[in-house]
């Protein structure tokens, strides 16, 4: 399963907000991960984070490029830890406030469409099947944002940022939304890997919220991603009752609906110097 922050979209991206993208052995000697080291601005201390490998970093090679890049705070968000010895000998502890969400669902595509029809709630069919008219279609950076600006009071991304992981996903970053008409209901940027499509950020309008459109935007999105021969749609983090935010329980219900399987990673493991 390959994670968006193990692509080269996402390394040319980081490369545009000015990081630096570096590679690390694995402990196996056999795979890399790629780590991002954020300018601090200070002295020229950097922080680095390193997300969503499969495999335990080799402690030796990390500890090099700390010190050639004056790295003084680390942190690593693991798909799964397979010696937690080394995370605790490397002197990485588990951090009380994760980066990246530490659950999620996902829905198997390689089921059939009844399948995924059939394991989508009750609820979700229903709205599904209300929006059959709804227009689900594919928009360009400007108007999209702009929409997200108006919808939404938090928008995590800056125009120009946005523009630039359009651009380096190169045709795996799609900016699509709802409407009836004139009237847009939700908007959704959802980014494909070589195997795995994830929702990745999103908005809902205030008719939206009352026509429940998103749903049938999602049902899409899912089907899009079955048909290009993906495995997984990653719906990109839900509430973890080992690092509970509150916030995160209306959209992990609505999340739920779409029948996939949840998936616990094991948090965030930090260190200084």
């Amino acid at each position: 399963m390959e994670d968006i922050r193990q692509t080269l979209g996402w390394k040319h991206y980081l490369t545009d907000k000015g990081w630096q993208v570096v590679t690390i052995p694995a402990e196996d000697g056999v795979h890399q991960m790629k780590a991002f080291i954020i300018p601090l601005g200070i002295l020229g201390l950097k922080m680095m984070k390193l997300q969503r490998s499969p495999y335990d970093p080799n402690w030796k090679e990390l500890k090099k490029v700390k010190r050639k890049f004056k790295v003084v705070s680390s942190v690593i968000e693991p798909l799964r830890v397979q010696d937690r010895m080394g995370y605790q000998m490397a002197g990485y502890g588990l951090s009380r406030v994760p980066y990246l969400a530490t659950k999620t669902y996902l829905v198997d595509l390689t089921q059939t469409e009844k399948q995924l029809w059939d394991h989508l709630s009750e609820n979700a069919r229903r709205q599904i099947l209300k929006n059959k008219l709804v227009v689900i279609e594919e928009v360009e950076v400007d108007k999209f944002f702009g929409l997200w600006k108006i919808n939404s009071k938090v928008w995590t991304m800056k125009t120009k940022e946005l523009r630039s992981m359009v651009k380096r996903f190169r045709g795996k970053a799609k900016l699509v939304v709802s409407r009836t008409g004139e009237v847009y209901h939700s908007g959704l940027l959802i980014l494909h890997t070589s195997d795995m499509a994830n929702y990745y950020q999103t908005w809902t309008s205030k008719e939206g919220r009352i026509s429940g459109s998103h749903y049938k935007l999602v049902w899409e999105e899912i089907l899009r991603a079955k048909k290009a021969g993906l495995k997984m749609f990653d719906l990109e983090g839900v509430f973890d009752e080992r690092w509970p935010q509150k916030r995160w329980r209306g959209f992990t219900e609505f999340k739920r609906r779409f029948g996939g399987a949840e998936v616990a990673f094991p948090g965030s493991f930090f260190r200084w110097l």
